[in-house]
């Protein structure tokens, strides 16, 4: 299939025609597996191009078959997605009131091939072929109730709720008997832009990355470029005068070979991929990227909608804003990869004690430190979320760091965990027992000082004057923040994703943490609450170190309002 939005016809002495496409509009032509997952940036053609291929092949390979169009609401799928895809299939030669119609019941003819009984033509494509598209709303379930179909197709999937959409997947199921010998059957089509959780999008579809089986993909491509050169030949020599009956037969079985390979290889896989506009430059021209990056949008936003990129907060709207590049370092295990345990750690004092904080909340974050010299350094995060608890997450640790020579640990924490000491049931005495006895009884050799026993308050505003002085890297009295990139990675992006709240005390303006975050799905907490950045809190905000920053602050410059402590 060549669609012919970006075909152009050049001479050549062969007389064929040569069609161009932006390189993901030729890949996911060419890979096309079951479930097909594109994050695009800003003049992509997702819908114009992407969708309405995947669409129009799911209408020619599965004739009869009902399929479905999904979006948040009904208006953005009936005003916005739709008109894009039609476009699409009019460049490829499907034209409304010839090959398909909508929001009308069809000929005769054309429901005598449907697969299915179609009550309520109202939300609905009918094709020439009895294949039909339902349209549906997230917001509005009643439009897929009782429906089953053999594709689903997301466009604008960021503004898709995640508990809905898990909600509208059961219509996926369709006729195994009928459809099941293409790769399409049981398939997602799945486009948008980069998301930001950030600011209310979402990004459900992300649970397909792991999915992906980068191996089997070469393989696909392979095959596809070489079926594709098949039809070159085959195209050439059907142009010929006197074309060979013999060499047509010959690539009509080779070119019959690698589509049965095909099938094979792309049913039941998964495609994720992420590009940038710049991929279509070609088309875009370079004067739309920089008009984009000059005027137009703010470079949180290009970096989002136009490069791709995974973003983060804002600076300008961070609770610690200073946090930077300076502060991180990518070489702290071998190959910039994880470290499998401690040994692997580049800069740790094997034989020097180690600090840890911890954050008792929705999910236990662990941060583990040690002091450099004139530095300090977060080697290594942990984190265990429900049902996980105590027990698991010490078993990370002292496995991580099982050779380390001093087993010594300076324990900083949340003030909640000394709840119900006096019981002998506050968490701190759980994580340390944990720690120091493994899941037998036996001690382990680690001793855990609880450093937080009799720790006030520490207000938010109280922690913005600090973070702020600490990593400016200005006052002697501090060491120097460097925190491995690669082995906290899930404190880094909590502390770069922590948003800032303001409130006034009288004239003054008060900064504090919003902690909304806290309230994610568990399996999100990690990478996006603000859990580990409290850890990361208790770990730096000693007692002596607070003090020197009252000192060097004022005493009170860090006045805060009852209310927003924690």
């Amino acid at each position: 299939m060549i669609s012919r939005n970006l075909a152009r016809k050049i001479a050549n002495d062969e007389d064929v025609d040569v069609k161009f496409s932006h390189n993901v509009q030729m890949l996911t032509d060419f890979v096309d597996t079951t479930i097909l997952v594109v994050i695009a940036g800003r003049g992509m053609s997702k819908s114009t191009v992407i969708q309405s291929r995947r669409s129009y092949r799911c209408i020619w390979e599965m004739p009869g078959a009902p399929l479905a169009f999904v979006a948040n609401t009904y208006a953005n799928l009936k005003d916005n997605i739709m008109p894009a895809v039609q476009k699409g299939w009019e460049m490829m030669g499907l034209y409304e009131g010839v090959h398909y119609i909508r929001g009308k019941e069809p000929p005769a003819s054309w429901k005598a091939k449907c697969s299915i009984i179609v009550n309520d033509y109202r939300n609905c494509y009918s094709f020439w072929n009895g294949s039909v598209i339902f349209m549906g709303s997230l917001d509005n379930s009643s439009l897929l109730a009782g429906k089953s179909v053999v594709h689903l197709f997301y466009d604008e999937s960021k503004y898709d709720k995640d508990e809905k959409v898990n909600r509208a997947m059961p219509v996926l199921r369709g006729d195994s008997l009928t459809y099941g010998a293409s790769h399409l059957f049981l398939g997602l089509t799945i486009t948008t832009d980069m998301p930001d959780v950030n600011e209310g999008e979402y990004d459900w579809y992300f649970r397909y990355a792991p999915n992906m089986d980068p191996d089997r993909i070469i393989l696909i491509v392979q095959a596809a470029f070489e079926r594709n050169g098949l039809l070159l030949k085959q195209l050439r020599e059907q142009k010929k005068d006197n074309p060979s009956h013999s060499v047509l037969a010959r690539l009509e079985r080779k070119i019959d070979y690698y589509d049965r390979a095909l099938r094979k290889l792309r049913r039941g896989q998964t495609f994720f991929l992420n590009a940038s506009s710049l991929v279509n430059v070609d088309i875009l021209t370079p004067e739309y990227i920089r008009n984009l990056y000059q005027g137009t949008l703010e470079l949180h936003e290009f970096c989002k909608s136009v490069l791709g990129m995974r973003p983060g907060l804002r600076r300008d709207v961070r609770f610690y804003v200073l946090f930077g590049q300076r502060h991180k370092y990518y070489d702290g295990s071998p190959g910039g990869e994880p470290a499998e345990n401690s040994r692997e750690l580049r800069y740790l004092r094997h034989d020097e004690p180690l600090d840890g904080g911890m954050d008792f909340g929705n999910m236990l974050s662990f941060v583990i430190g040690q002091e450099d010299g004139a530095y300090y350094r977060c080697h290594k995060n942990f984190f265990e979320i429900p049902p996980g608890w105590f027990r698991e997450l010490a078993d990370q640790f002292l496995d991580f760091f099982a050779s380390h020579e001093c087993k010594e640990l300076s324990l900083y924490y949340d003030r909640a965990g000394n709840n119900f000491e006096r019981q002998g049931e506050d968490y701190a005495r759980k994580i340390k027992d944990a720690i120091e006895k493994d899941a037998d009884g036996r001690r382990t050799g680690w001793t855990v000082i609880l450093m937080s026993r009799r720790q006030s308050i520490i207000p938010q505003s109280e922690e913005y004057g600090f973070m702020q002085e600490l990593m400016k890297g200005e006052n002697g009295q501090l060491p120097r923040l460097l925190v491995d990139a690669v082995n906290c990675r899930e404190m880094v992006s909590s502390v770069e994703k922590a948003p800032a709240g303001i409130r006034y005390k009288g004239e003054t303006k008060v900064v504090f943490k919003i902690k909304k975050s806290e309230k994610l799905a568990p399996k999100k907490l990690p990478m996006f609450s603000t859990n580990f950045s409290d850890a990361f809190k208790y770990l730096m905000m000693r007692r002596n170190w607070r003090r020197i920053v009252r000192i060097a602050r004022g005493n009170n410059a860090n006045p805060y309002i009852p209310g927003f402590e924690e």
